[in-house]
């Protein structure tokens, strides 16, 4: 048997590592994966020095190294060999880059996400996303002085492991913030801080839902949260979605028909169609919580942003019976990128979410925590939110124009009373996957309205880029629409 050392002994010269160290693990390498077999006798120093084109030195130092780790014997005026107290192991051939796929039998992976999917990062100067907010309306400036003198200045404690619930006079003002802003009467000890609302999503999952319960959603519901129920065991159903918000009638049919575990609902503006749940439904949904002893996760992840007239106050704040696990983030306040969420509930149920995340990520951004409680204490954040408010009012009155304008029938939609983005449905001629495709090459971002099939349609975001950046986005679409 021929070793081709040259071909696996590959060495880097102008790599930090010493030329005897990359020499050493690449020997250990082979060994260990078969290629060089027990009681292989190596070649001399000097014949794998001229091989390799190396000094002597280096291959003697590698062989010293590997050998003070036990994988060879260097035995006088015999030679060097591989140590024959090493277990016997099969090659599995000598410059493979080809990785086998494992049978589900012998797969590492015992619990496998399936049916999850990782969502495509969007780098596209132009984009008409899901929803989001534009990071340069971000208070950063704000943002960074804070931080800044909590890296400097910070008492020890600030940056040593805080509560699992989160710091907690960041929650004391949000307790504050959504008793004023959203009719609530909590302290501290009903929040729990999450990286995100999707993070919140999945605790209370993990914490209500077995295997075999039933989850009710509305029909083209946020397909990360079913995916989410399906992963923790849940049999997702769906119920109608229409102008006035989940069908409460078609709800509480399926109750009588069904152990209803959970009912997941956007109730401000319900995601994709932006509709906002009317009153006489909120307070049919509760009822039917309490005669069916349901629970419901109100995810509440764009409150503050609502044009046509005040926020309409979230089922939690009529909530007397407990059954409204309420979600909220500070992703779409402020960006993307600060990841900071909550999830409002009794204390009794705050404190099972707490041991959940304890096993998941010990505490958040603990420091990202004080800075928002400054500016949660300062106004800063509801400046922002005013501001913010203006502009996006602007910009999705101004994308909505230009739709009607340039596309016509093409599209047809209806203006959102709130939030970030347009429930778009396009003409059978002008089918999105083929939309999508033309976009993309000419630099523009549309979603492909694959997460809404057999729908033609699909959610256009229009807060994220400015009336120039619209214009220029609604230029691309309407040429690739005429030719």
């Amino acid at each position: 048997m021929q070793i081709p050392y040259k071909s696996i002994l590959v060495l880097e010269r102008g790599s930090a590592v010493p030329l005897y160290v990359q020499l050493a693990n690449a020997f250990i390498q082979h060994i260990q994966s078969g290629i060089i077999p027990k009681g292989y006798k190596l070649l001399g120093s000097r014949p794998l020095a001229e091989l390799l084109e190396i000094n002597r030195q280096t291959v003697i130092q590698a062989y010293e190294e590997i050998q003070s780790q036990g994988w060879i014997e260097i035995l006088p005026k015999r030679g060097v060999f591989v140590s024959n107290q090493l277990p016997i192991v099969q090659a599995k051939g000598f410059i493979s880059t080809q990785i086998s796929e494992a049978s589900e039998k012998d797969s590492i992976l015992t619990n496998r996400a399936s049916g999850l999917f990782l969502p495509k990062l969007i780098q596209h100067r132009l984009a008409f996303n899901d929803g989001l907010p534009d990071p340069r309306l971000a208070p950063r400036e704000a943002l960074a002085k804070r931080y800044a003198h909590y890296i400097n200045y910070a008492e020890p404690a600030l940056l040593n492991y805080t509560e699992v619930y989160g710091l907690r006079r960041f929650r004391e003002n949000l307790a504050a913030l959504l008793n004023q802003t959203r009719g609530l009467s909590i302290t501290a000890e009903h929040i729990l801080s999450t990286r995100g609302s999707q993070m919140g999503i999945y605790l209370v999952a993990h914490a209500f839902i077995r295997s075999g319960d039933l989850v009710v959603v509305g029909e083209l519901s946020y397909q990360a949260t079913n995916l989410t129920f399906e992963h923790f065991g849940a049999t997702v159903m769906t119920i109608p979605v229409d102008e006035d918000g989940l069908d409460t009638i078609a709800l509480e049919k399926l109750c009588k028909k069904h152990p209803i575990r959970m009912v997941y609902v956007t109730s401000h503006h319900y995601h994709p169609t932006t509709v906002t749940l009317k009153p006489e439904r909120r307070l049919h949904l509760l009822q039917l919580a309490e005669t069916y002893h349901f629970w419901i996760i109100e995810d509440d992840y764009d409150y503050d942003f609502h044009y046509a007239n005040r926020p309409v106050l979230p089922l939690a704040s009529a909530n007397t019976h407990g059954r409204v696990i309420y979600i909220g983030s500070f992703t779409k306040l402020i960006a993307p990128t600060f990841r900071v969420g909550y999830v409002v509930a009794n204390p009794e149920t705050i404190e099972e979410l707490g041991k959940i995340r304890r096993i998941i990520d010990r505490q958040g951004d603990t420091i990202l925590e004080a800075c928002l409680a400054d500016l949660l204490e300062n106004g800063t954040l509801r400046r922002h939110v005013t501001k913010a408010l203006k502009e996006y009012r602007v910009r999705r009155d101004f994308t909505c124009e230009l739709f009607e304008k340039e596309l016509g029938e093409k599209v047809s939609f209806e203006k959102p009373q709130g939030g970030m983005a347009i429930w778009m449905k396009f003409s059978e001629k002008y089918p999105l996957a083929l939309l999508s495709d033309e976009a993309h090459k000419k630099g523009l971002y549309l979603p492909n309205g694959g997460a809404y099939k057999p729908l033609n349609a699909c959610r256009i975001g229009f807060a994220s880029m400015n009336l120039s950046e619209i214009e220029e986005s609604m230029s691309i679409l309407k040429k690739i629409m005429t030719d």
